[in-house]
């Protein structure tokens, strides 16, 4: 019976893997959509999207790897267009460009390098549905 269970989570690991690596192939196509707004991706920066303003923050770029940071950048109630506010949000995303993949990591994982494939699918899939529907109210996604 053991070696049965075992059959089984081994193909559920498998499965979960699988699952993981497809929600970071469509992040990768969604966030390259997002990053065709910005000029310079060597240095912070506010872009537009759908009447949103977005803020980018890079923290490495190389050849290969990309990692930075994309959050909203909110409005002040008076409407007045130099003073906003951002919350920072503790996600850091990794763009592989040679593997066409994107990894959403929370600020934790980041540092320590732990975490379950589980709670990777849960942090990607979000991020896919933000992504997704962000993009799907631009014009520049049809």
């Amino acid at each position: 019976m053991d070696i049965l269970a075992n059959k089984y989570k081994s193909n559920y690991k498998i499965l979960n893997f699988d699952h993981l690596m497809r929600i970071y192939e469509k992040n990768y196509s969604l966030f390259s959509i997002a990053l065709e707004f910005i000029n310079d991706q060597n240095k912070a920066s506010t872009i537009l999207i759908n009447d949103l303003r977005m803020y980018y923050e890079p923290i490495s770029l190389s050849k290969y790897t990309h990692i930075f940071r994309l959050y909203y950048k909110f409005r002040d109630l008076s409407n007045n267009p130099f003073q906003s506010y951002s919350l920072k949000p503790h996600l850091i995303y990794t763009l592989y460009r040679d593997a066409k993949l994107l990894e959403a990591k929370t600020l934790e994982e980041f540092r320590n390098f732990d975490s379950s494939v589980d709670n990777k699918i849960n942090l990607n899939l979000s991020v896919y549905y933000w992504l997704k529907a962000l993009i799907e109210k631009s014009d520049i996604y049809q």
